[in-house]
C-alpha cells in the first residue's frame, strides 16, 4: 500500500510539472488547412497603357434630299430642246433663202392656217426657195416658199411625217422641177446624145458622150443639181461600160432627155396655175429669153398673133387647155384690148404667166 501510495504521488508531481511546462511554451496557432492545391501567385507585370488621341467629332450637315416627282405612265419625259409656241413641235432646221422639198399632195396657202384660201397644189414632189417662218398656228409650223405656180404657205407636218424637207444648197441655185418616175433598175432611152459624168453637176468630169438612142440602167437618184434633176446610170459606149450621171432635161419646159424604153409619149399637162377668170396676169422671162408667142389657137403649131414682151400685162378670159404638154390660157392683151389668144403657161421652173408684175432687167 505504502508503496503504491508513493507511486501515485510521483506521478501526480510529474504531471504537475509537465502541465506548469507546457502553459509557459508560446501555443501554435492553428489554420485550416485547404484540401485543394494551391495555384502559384501570379508575377505581377508592368503594361503600357497607350496614349489616346480623341478623334474629331463630325459635325453633321443638312443634306438637300430632292423630292421625288411621281412619273405618269405613259408620258414621255420632258426633252430638252429648242424653244417652241405650245402645240407645236420644234420646227425644221429650214434656211431662209435655202431650197427644201415638197412632197406631192401638199396645199399651198395664202396664210400660214389651214383654214387659209388654196392658192397652189403640188401633185408631185419638188424643189421650192424657202422664203420665211416658221410660223406656228398652234398644231403645225408654216413655211412661206416660192416654187413652182404661186407661192404661199406651207405647213411642214410632224414629227414621223413631214411634208417639206430641208436641202442644203447656196443661195441663188435654181430650183428643180418635179423629177420623172423612174424606179431603180429601170432601162431609158436618151432621146438626145448626153454627156455622163463623174458628178451630178454641170462642172462635173465627162466620162463619156452617150449617143441618142442608147439605152442606160438607172442605178440612182435623182438629185437635184443647178437646176436639174440628174440619175446615176450604168451605160455601154463603144463597149466599154460607164456609170455616171446624166440630167433627164427640164421637164415643164417640155425638154426631155430621158425615156423609158419603149415608151410612146402621150401629152400630159402638170395641173394648171390657179388663175380665174378677169384675174390680171403678166408674161415673165423667168430663165429663158425664148420668144413667148401669142397663138390664135391652144398648140404649138397653131398661127402666131403675136409675140410678148417681158412684164405686158394681160387678162385671164376663161379656163385652160392641155395641147403639146402644155396648158394654154385665153387671154387679151391690157394695152391691145383688140388683140386676144391662147398663151401658155409654160411648166414648173420655167412659168411663163405671174400674177405679180416682173422687176424692171
Amino acid at each position: 500500500m505504502p508503496k503504491r501510495l508513493t507511486l501515485a504521488l510521483i506521478l501526480i508531481l510529474v504531471f504537475l510539472a509537465k502541465a506548469l511546462a507546457d502553459s509557459a511554451a508560446p501555443r501554435p496557432v492553428l489554420a485550416q488547412v485547404s484540401t485543394n492545391t494551391p495555384s502559384p501567385s501570379p508575377t505581377a507585370s508592368l503594361t503600357l497603357i497607350p496614349t489616346i488621341t480623341p478623334l474629331p467629332t463630325a459635325t453633321p450637315t443638312f443634306t438637300f434630299t430632292p423630292s421625288l416627282t411621281p412619273l405618269v405612265l405613259g408620258n414621255p419625259l420632258p426633252t430638252v430642246g429648242p424653244t417652241t409656241t405650245p402645240g407645236c413641235p420644234p420646227p425644221l432646221p429650214l434656211s431662209i433663202g435655202g431650197v427644201a422639198y415638197v412632197r406631192g399632195g401638199v396645199n399651198v396657202r395664202a396664210a400660214p392656217t389651214a383654214s387659209s384660201a388654196q392658192v397652189n397644189y403640188y401633185t408631185e414632189s419638188v424643189t421650192v426657195r424657202v422664203l420665211e417662218g416658221p410660223v406656228c398656228d398652234g398644231i403645225y409650223n408654216w413655211w412661206r416658199v416660192d416654187g413652182p405656180g404661186n407661192g404661199g404657205w406651207i405647213a411642214e407636218g410632224r414629227p414621223g411625217r413631214y411634208w417639206i424637207y430641208g436641202y442644203d444648197a447656196p443661195a441663188g441655185t435654181p430650183v428643180c422641177s418635179s423629177p420623172l418616175g423612174f424606179t431603180l433598175g429601170a432601162r431609158v432611152e436618151l432621146l438626145y446624145g448626153l454627156r455622163v459624168r463623174a458628178a451630178p453637176a454641170l462642172a462635173g468630169l465627162v466620162l463619156t458622150v452617150a449617143p441618142a438612142g442608147t439605152v442606160v440602167d438607172i442605178l440612182e437618184g435623182p438629185v437635184c443639181g443647178e437646176g436639174y434633176n440628174w440619175w446615176r446610170v450604168q451605160v455601154v459606149v463603144l463597149n466599154i461600160l460607164y456609170t455616171g450621171w446624166v440630167a433627164e432635161g427640164e421637164r415643164g419646159a417640155g425638154d426631155l432627155y430621158l425615156e423609158p424604153q419603149g415608151f410612146v409619149p402621150t401629152p400630159v399637162c402638170a395641173p394648171p396655175l390657179p388663175l380665174p377668170a378677169g384675174m390680171t396676169a403678166y408674161v415673165e422671162y423667168q430663165r429663158d429669153e425664148s420668144p413667148k408667142n401669142l397663138r390664135v389657137a391652144p398648140g404649138l403649131n397653131a398661127e402666131i398673133v403675136a409675140t410678148l414682151i417681158d412684164g405686158i400685162g394681160f387678162e385671164i378670159l376663161g379656163e385652160p387647155i392641155c395641147a403639146d404638154g402644155l396648158n394654154w390660157w385665153p387671154i387679151r392683151i391690157l394695152s391691145r384690148p383688140d388683140v386676144a389668144g391662147w398663151f401658155a403657161e409654160g411648166g414648173p421652173v420655167n412659168y411663163w404667166i405671174t400674177p405679180r408684175r416682173p422687176l424692171p432687167r
